[in-house]
Protein backbone atom coordinates (compact mmCIF):
# COMPACT_ATOMS: atom_id res chain seq x y z
CA UNK A 1 0.00 0.00 0.00
CA UNK A 2 2.82 1.89 0.63
CA UNK A 3 4.43 1.37 -2.32
CA UNK A 4 1.61 1.97 -4.28
CA UNK A 5 1.05 5.82 -2.41
CA UNK A 6 4.50 6.83 -3.26
CA UNK A 7 3.89 5.81 -7.17
CA UNK A 8 0.84 7.66 -7.21
CA UNK A 9 2.73 11.05 -5.51
CA UNK A 10 5.25 10.70 -7.80
CA UNK A 11 3.15 10.53 -11.05
CA UNK A 12 0.87 13.64 -9.76
CA UNK A 13 4.28 15.57 -8.87
CA UNK A 14 5.29 14.49 -12.89
CA UNK A 15 2.05 15.62 -13.72
CA UNK A 16 2.66 19.17 -11.89
CA UNK A 17 5.59 19.63 -13.42
CA UNK A 18 4.99 19.27 -17.28
CA UNK A 19 2.41 21.53 -16.58
CA UNK A 20 4.06 24.28 -14.88
CA UNK A 21 6.35 23.51 -17.99
CA UNK A 22 3.86 24.02 -20.47
CA UNK A 23 3.15 27.50 -19.28
CA UNK A 24 6.36 29.28 -19.19
CA UNK A 25 7.41 30.82 -22.24
CA UNK A 26 10.57 29.28 -23.93
CA UNK A 27 13.77 31.40 -23.25
CA UNK A 28 13.52 32.02 -26.93
CA UNK A 29 10.36 33.16 -27.38
CA UNK A 30 9.68 37.09 -28.14
CA UNK A 31 6.83 38.91 -27.41
CA UNK A 32 5.77 40.78 -30.51
CA UNK A 33 2.26 41.81 -30.54
CA UNK A 34 1.54 42.39 -26.95
CA UNK A 35 -1.22 39.46 -27.81
CA UNK A 36 0.74 36.24 -27.44
CA UNK A 37 4.39 34.72 -27.74
CA UNK A 38 6.10 33.65 -30.77
CA UNK A 39 9.44 32.30 -31.72
CA UNK A 40 12.03 33.55 -33.86
CA UNK A 41 12.37 30.52 -35.39
CA UNK A 42 9.05 30.09 -36.66
CA UNK A 43 9.24 33.54 -38.66
CA UNK A 44 9.50 32.55 -42.15
CA UNK A 45 9.39 35.64 -43.59
CA UNK A 46 9.76 39.90 -42.47
CA UNK A 47 9.14 42.94 -44.31
CA UNK A 48 10.13 46.14 -42.67
CA UNK A 49 7.97 49.36 -43.26
CA UNK A 50 8.25 52.91 -42.44
CA UNK A 51 4.58 54.84 -41.88
CA UNK A 52 3.75 57.94 -40.85
CA UNK A 53 0.53 59.08 -38.60
CA UNK A 54 -0.88 62.32 -39.12
CA UNK A 55 -3.43 63.77 -36.61
CA UNK A 56 -4.93 66.19 -38.99
CA UNK A 57 -6.84 63.03 -40.45
CA UNK A 58 -9.64 62.58 -39.29
CA UNK A 59 -9.49 58.84 -38.26
CA UNK A 60 -6.66 60.27 -36.29
CA UNK A 61 -8.52 63.07 -34.80
CA UNK A 62 -8.95 61.18 -31.27
CA UNK A 63 -5.09 61.77 -30.83
CA UNK A 64 -5.90 65.22 -29.87
CA UNK A 65 -8.62 64.73 -27.02
CA UNK A 66 -7.66 67.10 -25.01
CA UNK A 67 -7.44 64.72 -21.88
CA UNK A 68 -5.23 62.69 -22.93
CA UNK A 69 -3.26 64.09 -26.18
CA UNK A 70 -0.52 61.16 -27.43
CA UNK A 71 1.84 64.14 -28.13
CA UNK A 72 1.55 65.21 -24.87
CA UNK A 73 2.13 61.02 -23.56
CA UNK A 74 4.90 60.94 -25.89
CA UNK A 75 7.10 63.55 -24.30
CA UNK A 76 6.66 62.98 -21.06
CA UNK A 77 7.42 59.60 -21.79
CA UNK A 78 10.84 60.44 -22.96
CA UNK A 79 11.55 63.81 -21.60
CA UNK A 80 9.99 64.18 -18.21
CA UNK A 81 8.36 61.21 -16.45
CA UNK A 82 5.04 59.83 -16.11
CA UNK A 83 3.87 59.00 -12.43
CA UNK A 84 3.88 55.76 -11.26
CA UNK A 85 5.81 54.58 -14.82
CA UNK A 86 9.65 54.31 -15.52
CA UNK A 87 11.30 56.83 -17.59
CA UNK A 88 11.31 55.69 -21.48
CA UNK A 89 14.81 55.85 -23.04
CA UNK A 90 14.38 57.14 -26.24
CA UNK A 91 16.92 56.71 -28.89
CA UNK A 92 18.39 59.05 -31.45
CA UNK A 93 17.61 56.58 -35.05
CA UNK A 94 15.84 53.86 -35.96
CA UNK A 95 18.78 51.27 -35.64
CA UNK A 96 17.22 51.82 -31.89
CA UNK A 97 21.29 51.55 -30.22
CA UNK A 98 22.54 54.75 -29.56
CA UNK A 99 20.97 56.80 -27.36
CA UNK A 100 19.28 60.04 -27.72
CA UNK A 101 20.54 63.58 -25.63
CA UNK A 102 17.26 64.87 -24.07
CA UNK A 103 18.64 68.22 -23.42
CA UNK A 104 20.38 68.53 -27.15
CA UNK A 105 16.03 67.66 -28.13
CA UNK A 106 14.88 70.47 -25.89
CA UNK A 107 17.42 72.87 -27.47
CA UNK A 108 16.16 71.90 -30.64
CA UNK A 109 12.73 72.06 -30.28
CA UNK A 110 12.77 75.10 -27.52
CA UNK A 111 16.07 76.82 -28.37
CA UNK A 112 17.22 79.71 -25.65
CA UNK A 113 16.91 82.86 -27.02
CA UNK A 114 18.32 86.91 -25.30
CA UNK A 115 15.84 89.19 -24.57
CA UNK A 116 16.23 92.97 -22.72
CA UNK A 117 14.60 93.21 -19.64
CA UNK A 118 14.60 96.55 -17.55
CA UNK A 119 17.19 96.68 -15.11
CA UNK A 120 15.70 97.40 -11.50
CA UNK A 121 18.91 98.09 -10.32
CA UNK A 122 19.81 100.97 -13.00
CA UNK A 123 16.23 102.35 -13.96
CA UNK A 124 16.28 103.87 -17.83
CA UNK A 125 18.75 100.90 -18.90
CA UNK A 126 18.27 97.67 -19.67
CA UNK A 127 19.89 94.05 -19.39
CA UNK A 128 20.13 91.16 -21.64
CA UNK A 129 18.43 87.81 -19.87
CA UNK A 130 18.70 84.20 -21.68
CA UNK A 131 15.16 82.78 -21.92
CA UNK A 132 14.02 79.24 -22.60
CA UNK A 133 10.15 79.76 -23.93
CA UNK A 134 7.96 76.73 -23.65
CA UNK A 135 7.79 74.22 -26.20
CA UNK A 136 3.97 73.50 -27.24
CA UNK A 137 3.66 69.71 -27.56
CA UNK A 138 0.28 70.08 -29.63
CA UNK A 139 2.86 71.15 -32.51
CA UNK A 140 3.41 67.76 -32.75
CA UNK A 141 0.95 66.65 -35.31
CA UNK A 142 2.42 63.49 -37.14
CA UNK A 143 3.93 60.42 -35.56
CA UNK A 144 6.47 57.67 -37.46
CA UNK A 145 6.20 54.07 -36.77
CA UNK A 146 8.46 51.25 -37.69
CA UNK A 147 7.09 47.97 -38.33
CA UNK A 148 7.68 44.19 -39.11
CA UNK A 149 5.78 42.37 -41.03
CA UNK A 150 5.86 38.70 -39.53
CA UNK A 151 4.74 35.52 -41.56
CA UNK A 152 4.59 32.94 -38.33
CA UNK A 153 4.43 29.20 -39.53
CA UNK A 154 3.13 28.01 -36.59
CA UNK A 155 0.09 30.23 -36.17
CA UNK A 156 0.29 30.49 -40.10
CA UNK A 157 -0.69 34.10 -40.70
CA UNK A 158 0.56 37.32 -41.37
CA UNK A 159 0.52 40.20 -39.31
CA UNK A 160 2.42 43.56 -38.16
CA UNK A 161 4.27 43.96 -34.77
CA UNK A 162 4.69 48.15 -34.33
CA UNK A 163 8.64 48.14 -33.31
CA UNK A 164 9.04 52.08 -32.70
CA UNK A 165 7.70 55.22 -32.76
CA UNK A 166 8.66 58.90 -32.99
CA UNK A 167 6.81 62.14 -33.02
CA UNK A 168 7.78 64.32 -35.84
CA UNK A 169 8.39 68.22 -35.58
CA UNK A 170 9.57 70.37 -38.39
CA UNK A 171 13.51 71.43 -37.84
CA UNK A 172 15.33 74.84 -38.55
CA UNK A 173 18.71 75.47 -38.66
CA UNK A 174 20.12 78.40 -36.53
CA UNK A 175 20.26 79.90 -40.24
CA UNK A 176 16.87 79.51 -40.63
CA UNK A 177 16.86 76.92 -43.12
CA UNK A 178 14.20 74.88 -42.86
CA UNK A 179 15.08 70.92 -42.98
CA UNK A 180 11.26 69.75 -42.78
CA UNK A 181 9.85 67.49 -40.31
CA UNK A 182 12.03 65.30 -38.81
CA UNK A 183 11.79 62.30 -36.14
CA UNK A 184 12.78 63.83 -33.21
CA UNK A 185 13.48 60.46 -31.30
CA UNK A 186 12.39 56.88 -31.27
CA UNK A 187 10.31 54.97 -28.12
CA UNK A 188 10.44 51.20 -28.25
CA UNK A 189 7.04 50.20 -28.27
CA UNK A 190 7.82 47.16 -25.66
CA UNK A 191 8.92 50.01 -23.74
CA UNK A 192 6.32 52.07 -24.28
CA UNK A 193 3.66 49.52 -23.71
CA UNK A 194 2.86 50.32 -20.19
CA UNK A 195 2.31 53.75 -20.17
CA UNK A 196 -0.14 53.10 -23.82
CA UNK A 197 -2.42 50.78 -21.60
CA UNK A 198 -3.05 53.53 -19.44
CA UNK A 199 -3.80 55.96 -21.72
CA UNK A 200 -7.29 56.04 -23.03
CA UNK A 201 -8.40 57.13 -26.60
CA UNK A 202 -11.67 59.22 -27.22
CA UNK A 203 -14.42 56.86 -28.60
CA UNK A 204 -16.71 59.21 -30.87
CA UNK A 205 -18.81 56.13 -31.08
CA UNK A 206 -19.44 54.41 -27.57
CA UNK A 207 -18.38 56.30 -24.00
CA UNK A 208 -18.72 53.47 -22.91
CA UNK A 209 -16.19 51.70 -24.64
CA UNK A 210 -12.84 53.71 -24.29
CA UNK A 211 -9.77 51.94 -25.81
CA UNK A 212 -6.61 52.53 -24.28
CA UNK A 213 -3.53 53.18 -26.73
CA UNK A 214 -2.38 49.61 -26.86
CA UNK A 215 -5.33 48.70 -27.87
CA UNK A 216 -5.66 51.46 -30.25
CA UNK A 217 -2.42 50.70 -32.30
CA UNK A 218 -2.75 46.99 -31.47
CA UNK A 219 -6.45 46.82 -33.93
CA UNK A 220 -5.07 49.00 -36.42
CA UNK A 221 -7.98 52.05 -35.31
CA UNK A 222 -5.51 54.72 -36.90
CA UNK A 223 -5.18 55.68 -40.62
CA UNK A 224 -1.17 56.16 -41.84
CA UNK A 225 0.96 56.24 -45.09
CA UNK A 226 3.85 54.48 -45.95
CA UNK A 227 6.72 55.99 -46.51
CA UNK A 228 9.16 54.05 -46.89
CA UNK A 229 10.40 49.60 -47.23
CA UNK A 230 13.48 48.22 -46.90
CA UNK A 231 15.96 48.53 -49.40
CA UNK A 232 19.38 48.63 -50.00
CA UNK A 233 19.62 52.56 -50.11
CA UNK A 234 18.16 53.02 -46.79
CA UNK A 235 15.86 55.58 -48.09
CA UNK A 236 12.24 56.79 -47.77
CA UNK A 237 10.51 56.88 -50.96
CA UNK A 238 10.36 60.59 -51.61
CA UNK A 239 14.08 60.89 -52.12
CA UNK A 240 14.62 58.50 -54.95
CA UNK A 241 14.68 60.62 -57.79
CA UNK A 242 12.00 59.56 -59.95
CA UNK A 243 9.33 60.45 -56.83
CA UNK A 244 10.93 63.56 -55.43
CA UNK A 245 9.57 65.65 -57.49
CA UNK A 246 6.59 63.84 -57.61
CA UNK A 247 4.32 63.86 -54.77
CA UNK A 248 1.46 61.89 -56.49
CA UNK A 249 3.74 59.49 -57.81
CA UNK A 250 4.99 58.98 -54.20
CA UNK A 251 1.75 58.18 -53.00
CA UNK A 252 1.25 55.72 -55.73
CA UNK A 253 4.46 54.08 -54.58
CA UNK A 254 2.91 53.99 -51.13
CA UNK A 255 -0.02 51.57 -52.30
CA UNK A 256 1.80 49.32 -54.54
CA UNK A 257 3.39 48.58 -51.79
CA UNK A 258 0.69 47.93 -49.13
CA UNK A 259 -0.87 46.06 -52.37
CA UNK A 260 2.29 43.90 -52.40
CA UNK A 261 1.84 43.05 -48.70
CA UNK A 262 -2.00 42.10 -49.48
CA UNK A 263 -0.87 39.71 -52.28
CA UNK A 264 2.15 38.37 -49.86
CA UNK A 265 -0.62 37.43 -47.42
CA UNK A 266 -3.32 36.09 -49.92
CA UNK A 267 -0.74 33.80 -51.57
CA UNK A 268 0.19 32.08 -48.24
CA UNK A 269 -2.96 30.37 -48.76
CA UNK A 270 -4.79 27.32 -51.04
CA UNK A 271 -8.65 27.63 -52.30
Amino acid sequence: MKVKTILTSVVLLCIATDVVAQGKPDPDQVFPTGSRYQREANIKYAKRIHRVIDNRQKQNKVMEWPRQPFSQMLWDAAMERIADHDWVQPYANDSLERKADTSAIRNLVSPEIIVSIPDPKLPGSFKDTIIRPPFEKSKITKYRIMEDWLFDANYSDFRPHIIAIGPMYPIQTESGIDLGEQVLYWLKMEDLRPILSDFRVFNPHNDAARLTYNQFFEMRHFASTIVKENNIYDMDIAFFPEFRDDGIAALLEAERIKNDLFITEHDLWEY
